[in-house]
Parts: C-alpha cells; sequence; structure tokens
C-alpha cells in the first residue's frame, strides 16, 4: 500500500483529511506504518536505541537530513525495564518528581512500527508530534515517571493515520498529595490532539488510570478528528474513555469494566457511536459534562445495556455534575452517527466479556477476535 507523503505542515493536514478507507485496522486509520516497500529493519534494546535509530532514519546516506524521514522503519524493541516498574509500584507516589522519559517521534512521515517482543517492557511513552503513519503493537507501558512534565504514555500531536494495537498500558488509579494542580500523579495513556485524526486504538489493556485519555486538548481542539476505538480492555480507571472534544468516535466491542467517575465523555458537539460493548460496575457511563451547555450527542447500539432496567443487573450508577450536564440515564440515542467509510465486523457485547481478555495487550501474537470465535 502507497501513501502520500505529505512534504509541510499543510500536507499533513491534507493527509489527515483525506477520506478514510481502512484496511487492516478496523477503523479510521488506513496505515501500515513503516512495513512496506523499501523498510529498514532494527532491533533497539533500550529506550534510547529507538532514538538513536528514528534519528538515524531522518539521514540519507550523505548524512544530511531528509524531511519527514530517509525510509520507511520497523523497530523491534526488545528491552525489558521491569526493575524500574517494580521500583516506581513500591513508590508510586515517588514517580511524579521523577524527570520524564519518552521517546519524542517527531516529523517522521515516511512510515514507522515499533513492535515490542514478547516480555519486553518499558517505563517511557512515545510522543508524536507532527508525524504520519506511526504503528506501535505489544508494547507493555507501565508507571511513566514525570506527570507533571506530561508524562503521557502515548501522545499524538497533529500526526494523522496512526495505529496503537495490543498495548498493555498501566499506572495507579490515585492522587498523591502534593502534585501539582492535584491530578498529575500520572498523566494519560493515550492523549490524540491538535490535528490528529485518523487514528485507531484497538486490542489494549488499559488499566489503573485516572486519566485514559482525550480527544482534543481544550475548549478550541475541536477540528473534525475521526477516531476509533475498539476492542480494548478499560479496567479501574477513573475517567477519559476518551473525553471527547468535537468530532467523531467510533467506540465498538470494547469492555469497561470498573469507571470510578466518568466513561465517554462526549462534549463540544462531538458525535460518538457506541456500539456492540460490555459495560459493569461503572459509574456515569456515557455522559457530557464539565462543558457548559455544548453538549455532545450519542448512538448507542447493541451493547449489553438496553435500557434502565439493566442498570441494577451490570452495576451502573449515575450522578450530578455540579454544572450542567447530560447522562444517558434514559439509555437512548441523542443523535445519529454518519456513515462509516470502512469495513468492520464487531462480535456481540457478551462475546466481549466472555472472550475479550484472550485477545487484548500483549503477549497475543496480535490475534482478533472474529465473530466465528464466538461461537
Amino acid at each position: 500500500m502507497k501513501y502520500l507523503l505529505p512534504s509541510a505542515a499543510a500536507g499533513l493536514l491534507f493527509l489527515a483529511c483525506q477520506s478514510a478507507i481502512a484496511a487492516d485496522t478496523g477503523g479510521y486509520a488506513t496505515t501500515d506504518g513503516g512495513d512496506i516497500s523499501g523498510a529498514v529493519k532494527k532491533t533497539a534494546h533500550s529506550m534510547q536505541d529507538i532514538i538513536d535509530i528514528i534519528a538515524e532514519a531522518k539521514l540519507n546516506s550523505a548524512g544530511k537530513k531528509v524531511k519527514g524521514g530517509a525510509y520507511p522503519l520497523v523497530i523491534t524493541y526488545d528491552g525489558n525495564e521491569d526493575s524500574l516498574i517494580k521500583a516506581a509500584e513500591d513508590d508510586i507516589c515517588g514517580q511524579w518528581k521523577k524527570p520524564v522519559r519518552g521517546v519524542e517521534i517527531r516529523e517522521f512521515t515516511k512510515g514507522l512500527t515499533i513492535i515490542g517482543t514478547n516480555g519486553s517492557s518499558a517505563n517511557f511513552g512515545f510522543w508524536l508530534i507532527k508525524s504520519a503513519d506511526v504503528v506501535i503493537r505489544n508494547m507493555r507501558i507501565g508507571y511513566i515517571p514525570g506527570g507533571p512534565e506530561d508524562g503521557d504514555a502515548f501522545r499524538v500531536d497533529d500526526s494523522p493515520n496512526v495505529w496503537i494495537d495490543h498495548n498493555e498500558i498501566f499506572a495507579k488509579n490515585y492522587e498523591c498529595k502534593g502534585t501539582p494542580d492535584s491530578d498529575t500523579t500520572f498523566e494519560s495513556a493515550v492523549d490524540i490532539k491538535k490535528g490528529s485524526t485518523n487514528v485507531t486504538v484497538s486490542y489494549n489493556y488499559i488499566h489503573d488510570f485516572k486519566k485514559v485519555g482525550l480527544s482534543g486538548l481544550g475548549a478550541k481542539d475541536t477540528i473534525n478528528r475521526d477516531l476509533t476505538y475498539h476492542h480494548n480492555i478499560y479496567s479501574n480507571v477513573n475517567a477519559r474513555v476518551p473525553l471527547q472534544r468535537g468530532g467523531k468516535v467510533h467506540a465498538y466491542n470494547n469492555l469497561y469494566t470498573g469507571i470510578t467517575s466518568s466513561g465517554l465523555n462526549v462534549r463540544k458537539k462531538g458525535i460518538a457511536l457506541i456500539e456492540s460493548n460490555w459495560f459493569e460496575n461503572a459509574k456515569n457511563p456515557v455522559t457530557s459534562r464539565y462543558d457548559g451547555s455544548e453538549f455532545g450527542t450519542w448512538e448507542l447500539r447493541n451493547n449489553n445495556i438496553m435500557e434502565p432496567a439493566d442498570f441494577t443487573t451490570y452495576n451502573i450508577t449515575w450522578n450530578k455534575d455540579s454544572k450542567s450536564y447530560v447522562n444517558a440515564e434514559d439509555w437512548k440515542s441523542t443523535g445519529t452517527f454518519p456513515s462509516i467509510p470502512y469495513s468492520y465486523s464487531p462480535v456481540t457485547a457478551q462475546c466481549v466479556k466472555d472472550k475479550l481478555a484472550d485477545y487484548a495487550g500483549v503477549g497475543k501474537n496480535l490475534a482478533v477476535l472474529t465473530p466465528s470465535d464466538c461461537d
């Protein structure tokens, strides 16, 4: 598959706005990352190795920088940072004071895939800035330090056509006293902001986060962003699955278990298709809050919850926001989602509950759940 390589920031936006016809991602992203003709394949044993390999890929044979990158790149990461993860687990409230750790992927549009080997682990994040055609898979990422320095596990800024797939991302759903803004013990699992669109987040096991993820940075970051979240497990998380500001979100075949504050928060006139998911032990699983009067809307389709009578069965509870809000307490659609430009085959919500844990996260050899697996 060939992709147009943008030659400037305007080119990035052009790429972002093209009609998305997804190939293998099950969502709006269409990228194969670096796994295309002409790719150079490298192995990284550490975070610094990844940084160095990407830096080298920006140079031609004469050592001169090539805009967008010199060649497509596939990096296999086999590092192990279990000792750092264990140390963080033993001192949760010390993590936010440490320097932030991460790989910045800036202005790389030639095609990039980063894939972790089974048994690898990382105590660092990935931050995309004005890049495109990036795939990151099978990475186990935990307890990123430097919360006040925006220590996200995945941050996608001004970067269209990105696929985040089959990762495990974890922190602690807890707020330590004394952190800046009283909210920065850990930052987000997956933030997608600014000019980023056509992003698929799939088959990830995301657990124990206070702030899971953004779609849009603030009140003015409300572009017509197209995002798909499918076959993810969200367990013991506080909020933002995601917090959506404008644009479109298609959330299907996800398992939401243990939401302690709010779930899909559709704001700034965004719209979400919430389809064939399983919700349990969740507070305010579908809502629009903290946003004045510019409420978002949603279409509810084939979830395990079909009517308010199901709330007790699945331990679904609701509360009021101190400001204006809309909850899905009547469990009715409030909007109609536009036509979806990609093909997908959702399984039933019951199959999500029964089978998804065998497929989501790391060490699953990138297996996918199909309707035939539910028989």
